[in-house]
């Protein structure tokens, strides 16, 4: 009963409570910046790192195609291909 009495005398709240805030004025803060950051970052090293991996495989293939070249230049049959190294 005295829980009833304590919240019929507790006021309601008017109007919907949240302040009007600007979109525009609002921005993410320096924790934003850095997170971006630090994504940005990691984004460009793992570019590069992907580039890196990618130009090595292509200098593989280009060195196996031109040891399958010489090999048929110098007689040796298609099916006597050089091993690939790795």
């Amino acid at each position: 009963m005295t829980t009833a009495l304590v919240l019929a005398a507790t006021p309601t709240p008017s109007g919907t409570g949240t302040p009007k805030v600007d979109a525009d004025l609002v921005t993410p803060g320096l924790w934003g910046f850095v997170a971006l950051f630090v994504l940005a970052v990691a984004v460009y090293f793992l570019g590069r790192s992907m580039a890196r991996r990618i130009q090595r495989v292509n200098h593989r293939a280009r060195l196996e195609q031109e040891e399958r070249a010489a090999a048929q230049a110098q007689g040796a049959g298609p099916e006597q291909e050089p091993p690939a190294q790795r």
